[in-house]
């Protein structure tokens, strides 16, 4: 099966939550995956570019080297 834009969890559908909804994602080969829970909500821009606790565009709490924890 081949999506149009993305999917979810098997599921097709128009766009990744990159900049609004409670669950901020990423794309990587087509899938939207969820932002690591260490990295915060950012209104307007990406969250994450990545799985990581080191691809937060900013920690929720602390950073510690790289990584958000």
């Amino acid at each position: 099966l081949s999506c149009l834009h993305y999917r979810r969890h098997g599921v097709c559908v128009g766009s990744c939550r990159f900049t609004q909804g409670e669950t901020r994602e990423f794309a990587e080969g087509g899938e939207c995956f969820e932002c690591h829970p260490e990295c915060q909500l950012m209104e307007g821009t990406i969250t994450c570019n990545g799985s990581g606790a080191d691809t937060c565009a900013r920690c929720a709490h602390y950073r510690d080297g790289p990584h958000c924890v």
